[in-house]
């Protein structure tokens, strides 16, 4: 609505009441704003008031003020309905923990979910393990309710939630339930203190990772996210390994791709050296982008024949009328009946045209412009000692601006880059530089 307003699309706005519209004051004001900037009226059928008018305008924004006024006392109602029910010990709605089931707005224990829930905790409790509980679950074949496989973020969330324990959490606060217990209020504390004395150290790395969000595993379908693996040297002093690693990975088990992970040195250097290759290249570059563009042009074929056969349906339309109307002239038909005709026709060829214009709207800007193969070429020119000027920081920003992504398997990597201007050695000329 807001585009088709911007564009002139749209000169009045109507709906059934006010608060139908928003219920916010500080929304509507900026809507109002928006409609007076660009000449829109706005309509409320079941609330009549002037907004020419002072009083008509103090009339709607009393109206509106009810209206949010309403929607905050409804909030506020929920919220105390919910805080009244998890103090009565009872569950609130919402997802049903694995274990449990629901009658009445109450939570009952699945007896088989049960077992496997109690396994956790007990297991948990011996080798507090993410990783070692997940593959036990998956070995037995115990798997989530929706029948997949156990994640590390799945599981966790089980150990953490005092519901088992038969408690309700609401907010920040922790209450009694009336629901039965699957976990012994010991286990489940000493499942929490166990995690609460794991620690893992500082897990960031001060290296900036070049090639982070852009890396995508052709084998198991996920981004490849940065991590980092501590090893020591022979004289026992510690260093760190920088690697992209498969998310599935990370919540599943490494069988489930067998990329599993990348060096990261190793990748990002790859990645500079074909883009610099790429530069140097000129034969190269106009075969890519030659190839670019006939598959541009390959993707408007369907479109442009669609086009085409809904011009055609106009057209024949188009005829149709014209044959009522000499029809009239030699007396075969009545005014009455060409006029019948006549408007069932302009109704169809209306949505034809409709139609007919959404297409070559999406043949003009998504379809059949070309890839402008100088801009990259200029782009690239020089592009090693440009790159190689900035700070680490700005050399991740410009190959976010360069490269849309990587595509990763076995035995080769595909690069995908966008259409851009020159990058100077600055992050601050990054809005300037990415165009497509």
């Amino acid at each position: 609505m807001f585009r088709d307003i911007r564009t002139g699309k749209i000169d009045c706005v109507v709906a059934y009441k006010i608060d139908r519209l928003t219920r916010s004051m500080k929304d509507f004001f900026e809507l109002m704003d928006l409609f007076d900037q660009y000449g829109v009226n706005f309509i409320s059928t079941t609330q009549s008031f002037d907004s020419a008018t002072a009083t008509g305008r103090l009339m709607r924004n009393i109206l509106l003020s009810f209206a949010q006024f309403e929607r905050e006392m409804t909030a506020d109602r929920t919220r105390d309905k919910l805080q009244q029910r998890a103090e009565k010990g009872l569950w609130n709605g919402g997802y049903t923990p694995y274990g449990y089931g629901r009658e009445d707005k109450k939570l009952v224990i699945i007896p088989e979910e049960t077992a496997r829930v109690q396994f956790m905790f007990r297991e948990f409790a011996l080798s507090p393990s993410l990783a070692e509980l997940r593959d036990k679950l998956n070995r037995r074949e115990w798997f989530t309710r929706a029948g997949k496989r156990w994640g590390k973020p799945s599981v966790d969330n089980i150990l953490r939630n005092p519901v088992y324990c038969g408690k309700i959490k609401f907010k920040e606060s922790v209450y009694e339930g009336i629901h039965e217990s699957i976990i012994d209020e010991t286990v489940f504390n000493k499942v929490q203190s166990t995690r609460r004395t794991i620690s893992h150290g500082d897990s960031k790395m001060k290296r900036p990772y070049l090639l982070k969000g852009m890396l995508r595993c052709n084998d198991c379908g996920s981004i490849m996210t940065p991590h980092y693996t501590r090893k020591r040297r022979s004289d026992g002093t510690p260093y760190q390994i920088p690697y992209y690693r498969c998310t599935k990975t990370m919540h599943f088990n490494n069988k489930i791709c067998s990329i599993k992970s990348l060096n990261a040195d190793k990748i990002e250097q790859a990645i500079i050296d074909d883009l610099h290759k790429l530069s140097q290249n000129e034969v190269y570059l106009n075969m890519c982008i030659e190839e670019t563009n006939k598959d541009l042009q390959k993707r408007s074929l369907p479109i442009l024949a669609e086009s085409k056969d809904v011009e055609r349906r106009i057209q024949q339309i188009e005829k149709e009328i014209s044959r009522f109307v000499d029809a009239l002239g030699k007396g075969t038909i009545s005014v009455e009946r060409l006029e019948q005709e006549i408007e069932k026709r302009e109704v169809d060829q209306k949505k034809l045209q409709e139609e007919l214009y959404l297409l070559k709207q999406k043949i003009t800007t998504d379809v059949v412009e070309d890839f402008n193969g100088e801009i990259v070429k200029h782009a690239l020119r020089n592009f090693r000692s440009s790159f190689s000027a900035l700070p680490p920081t700005d050399q991740a920003e410009t190959l976010q601006c360069i490269v849309r992504d990587v595509n990763v398997s076995k035995d080769k990597l595909t690069l995908n880059i966008f259409e851009l201007a020159e990058f100077t050695p600055s992050s601050k000329n990054r809005p300037d530089r990415l165009l497509g």
